[in-house]
């Protein structure tokens, strides 16, 4: 079995594919709450299919590409800063913002998602 710090890794890893939608099908749980501090939060795998379906809407985010800057854990809890870069069907960068975030597991299962990051990030790529 992976570890806790091996499966975040993997997770992030594979986000890149369908909009996140290949890594939050393996890693999610019927129960994720995956919660980005004063924009969203989700509840399991349709809640989160949705978010990722309105940002490429309204936002045009199809991609969106981690870079792990550092990476921690305690226990299964699983603490993260990165630079997650957004980016448009057609490859180019719609933006780039510095994530904290902490991730719970149970067993290879990603349980709660919580990011913390400038909001008014959101507000700047959605004026592009």
């Amino acid at each position: 079995m992976q570890t806790p710090i091996e499966n975040v890794t993997a997770f992030f890893a594979a986000f890149p594919e369908d909009q996140g939608k290949v890594a939050i099908q393996q890693w999610f749980t019927p129960r994720t709450v995956w919660v980005n501090e004063g924009v969203a939060i989700t509840t399991g795998i349709d809640e989160a299919f949705a978010l990722t379906d309105e940002l490429k809407r309204t936002v045009g985010i199809a991609t969106v590409r981690i870079e792990m800057l550092a990476i921690a854990a305690d226990g299964n809890k699983v603490l993260t800063e990165r630079l997650d870069r957004f980016e448009r069907a057609d490859g180019s960068e719609i933006g780039a913002v510095k994530m904290m975030g902490i991730l719970e597991l149970d067993g290879d299962r990603i349980i709660a998602w919580r990011d913390y990051f400038d909001v008014n990030f959101i507000q700047k790529i959605s004026n592009i």
